[in-house]
């Protein structure tokens, strides 16, 4: 399989949000990687396999796609990194290895995150209250603005996003290792031509495999059928093209493989529980 770089990162947003009080955010599903140190406080998050306690002194990572809700109490002070993977189709950490939620945070974290957060202004969220972390410009725009920066800039961001991923790299397992051969072939060759049709027939002749048996061996590897696999990458890749791109929700439809946008859009909806345009709405402002 290819080889992801951090490079490729593109970061968002970094700073630092103090609660006042009680505040939530529900129906989250957004397209790029959000990283926690928490410095003191507790929150919660929602997560599909269950409740996360975010505790102080504790790093968190939430890979992208993963719908979620959180909560914060009163007086949660924590820093945040977002960042976005601009390659759609180059394999990505979270296909190649499982990471931990939560690891300890040393000293050092906290001032990397101070020194940066004094640094480079420019990328907060619009206030140090968290009640207004979310009434922001768009993640387009910030995306933009970290492209604009000057070479030695990103090249300062990647560096910070590469020493806080080595925390959670240190402790991640490889799933490569543990997969079939030829599914490894076959998520790579997904990832290759998510712009096309892939029914399962295609994918069961890449590997010279009968399309019963394929279906069989894939479901035992990943858990999941090859036609529902293929479905959620798709929809994963509208929702970076929905962030990264200013083509119409017809033209990501097609730019994922789907003739029918009316198929899609329910699809989508059905998926995340919004239309592509609102979902673009909502994650754009």
């Amino acid at each position: 399989m290819n080889r992801t770089e951090l490079t490729d990162f593109v970061v968002l947003n970094l700073g630092h949000a103090v609660t006042s009080h009680h505040w939530s955010n529900e129906d989250i599903s957004s397209p790029f990687i959000r990283l926690f140190y928490v410095r003191q406080g507790s929150a919660v998050f929602h997560l599909p396999q269950g409740d996360v306690s975010l505790k102080g002194g504790k790093m968190y990572m939430l890979p992208p796609y993963i719908p979620h809700s959180y909560q914060c109490s009163p007086g949660c002070d924590f820093f945040y990194l977002f960042v976005y993977h601009q390659s759609h189709t180059a394999n990505n950490l979270f296909e190649l290895y499982n990471f931990p939620m939560e690891v300890e945070a040393l000293p050092a974290v906290e001032l990397l995150f101070e020194n940066f957060c004094t640094f480079y202004q420019q990328l907060h969220l619009p206030t140090r209250d968290a009640e207004e972390f979310l009434n922001h410009q768009s993640y387009r725009d910030y995306a933009q603005a970290f492209m604009r920066m000057p070479l030695y800039k990103r090249m300062q961001l990647h560096g910070m996003v590469a020493i806080i991923f080595s925390y959670f790299m240190k402790f991640a397992t490889p799933k490569v290792l543990a997969l079939d051969a030829r599914v490894a072939h076959i998520i790579e060759y997904i990832q290759q031509h998510i712009s096309e049709p892939l029914p399962v027939g295609k994918l069961s002749d890449e590997v010279c495999m009968s399309k019963l048996n394929f279906i069989r061996v894939f479901k035992r590897v990943m858990s999941t059928t090859p036609l529902q696999y293929v479905l959620k990458k798709k929809i994963q890749h509208s929702q970076s093209l929905l962030l990264g791109t200013e083509l119409s929700v017809k033209a990501i439809a097609m730019a994922v493989g789907f003739d029918d946008v009316s198929y899609f859009i329910r699809l989508f909806k059905q998926r995340l529980g919004f239309t592509p345009q609102e979902y673009r709405d909502k994650l754009i402002g």
